[in-house]
């Protein structure tokens, strides 16, 4: 390549446009850039930072649908510019903007999830990026609890103070991504109060207590406009720790080990000797970065429940009225799988890749031949997408995979979304109207043919959310 690299790859590592985004073409981004035209190879898109008689440096910006944006900055020499389309000033500092926020986003993020591991300088103090109030937990055990009040949500958690903090903060993200790609439509919006336990135990405790009998990680209940998630993350923390004094322990152990075998042998440690101490160091050190990576990964479910029946809560609270079936239960589940595996970035959540465990599935149980029709999903009932009993997990997954994927092919092929058609169709649903004579109306052709189109856009689909049919 005719130009160096002088900057770091920074991977964005936190929160990101979805209906903004999601109208238009796959790839499309509503981010404005600067374009960088190369004599040879591809252009590239960012912002340009500043430019000299012999070289130009930019910042390119790269971002995917679903994935974080990469920001790298790198020296042009002027011999290899064919052209540079140069955005008008006030758009030029709205992008330098939108990175700024960005760098914060990712520090802020990176320092609270610091906190919560236990090796981390700031230990167990939380980072107070929100206020925090104390409350009273609302069961029988009662005890101590953190509350965060917000425009469209109450976060009321009798879980560690640091997980409090993280809660809130990206529950305030999401909740400002749904607000902007689906603005509010009703009026006296009711904050939806989220219940977020620490422990499973107390979570299925309380759905006993109201006679909700379901297998589910995460409940909305749409009466109390409550949130109701169930988190393991606090014992696992406890356990975490636990194994963390235990590993230290043990690197105490083997470091004296090593200091006495230095003076038995005069600092000439056997090297079989020498290699166990290693091999046992490594043991260790895989250890505490699998029992890390096991609460990473727990954490992630857990706001991926969040975000899903967040989703659930705020389209009834502030969208459409669900209680009166304008909303099927299909599109609600599928738009809030949609947004439950998206990347956020600065309140905007950004979306277009398809999810690859959900697609994977779509496309298995399409060459099982098993995979609920759309006009099964039509005239479902929602209790179809509950588990009340283990039998009923594998109907209920189905019905999952089968939503997920028809809300995606209407949002990213069909792109009726936003659109006053979709109004029309729930006011339809709404008035009692067949959802199957609404639905051909919403697609604009008989469901027959809809259903063959679909299936052939599910099995071309790729991850990047484009579908190779024709």
């Amino acid at each position: 390549m005719n130009h160096l690299i002088c900057g770091n790859l920074a991977i964005i590592l936190s929160l990101t446009g979805f209906f903004g985004y999601l109208f238009g073409a796959g790839g499309e981004d509503e981010w404005k850039f600067d374009v960088l035209h190369r004599k040879s190879g591809l252009p590239f898109k960012g912002l340009l930072v500043s430019e000299s008689p012999n070289q130009v440096v930019f910042k390119c910006i790269v971002r995917k649908p679903g994935s974080p944006t990469l920001i790298f900055t790198e020296n042009f020499e002027k011999s290899t510019i064919l052209k540079i389309d140069r955005l008008p000033e006030s758009e030029r500092n709205q992008l330098a903007s939108k990175l700024e926020a960005l760098a914060k986003e990712r520090e802020r993020f990176a320092n609270t999830l610091r906190s919560l591991d236990p090796k981390s300088p700031a230990g167990k103090n939380s980072i107070d990026y929100v206020k925090l109030e104390k409350a009273d937990w609302p069961t029988s055990n009662k005890g101590n609890a953190y509350s965060y009040t917000s425009q469209y949500f109450t976060l009321l958690t009798n879980s560690r103070p640091e997980m409090a903090q993280l809660a809130a903060i990206q529950l305030e993200q999401v909740y400002s991504a749904y607000a902007r790609t689906l603005p509010p439509r009703r009026t006296n919006i009711k904050p939806t109060t989220i219940l977020l336990t620490n422990s499973v135990e107390e979570y299925l405790s309380i759905l006993k207590t109201r006679g909700i009998n379901i297998k589910n990680p995460a409940y909305f209940d749409l009466e109390k406009n409550q949130v109701i998630c169930g988190s393991d993350l606090d014992r696992l923390s406890n356990s975490q720790e636990e194994i963390g004094a235990f590993h230290a322990k043990a690197l105490q152990d083997l470091q004296k080990r090593e200091n006495d075998l230095k003076q038995l042998y005069k600092n000439k440690v056997p090297a079989d000797l020498n290699a166990a101490l290693l091999d046992n160091r490594k043991k260790i050190k895989q250890a505490d970065e699998a029992n890390l990576e096991m609460v990473k990964k727990e954490r992630g479910k857990l706001f991926e429940r969040l975000y899903h029946e967040a989703f659930h809560a705020y389209l009834s609270s502030a969208v459409f009225e669900t209680r009166e079936g304008g909303i099927p239960v299909w599109l609600n589940e599928g738009l809030a799988q949609i947004f439950e595996a998206a990347v956020f970035e600065i309140g905007e959540l950004r979306i277009g890749h398809a999810d690859k465990t959900r697609l994977e599935a779509v496309k298995l149980h399409l060459n099982q031949n098993n995979l609920p029709s759309v006009k099964d999903l039509l005239t479902a009932q929602s209790a179809l997408f509950l588990v009340y009993h283990p039998s009923e997990k594998e109907t209920s997954q189905k019905m999952y995979y089968a939503s997920w994927a028809l809300a995606f092919n209407l949002a990213f092929k069909q792109k009726i979304l936003g659109r006053q058609v979709l109004d029309d169709y729930t006011k339809a649903l709404k008035n009692g109207a067949n959802p199957i004579d609404c639905f051909e109306k919403l697609i604009g052709m008989p469901l027959q043919d809809f259903e063959k189109q679909h299936q052939a856009y599910l099995k071309g689909l790729r991850l990047d959310g484009v579908s190779i049919a024709k």
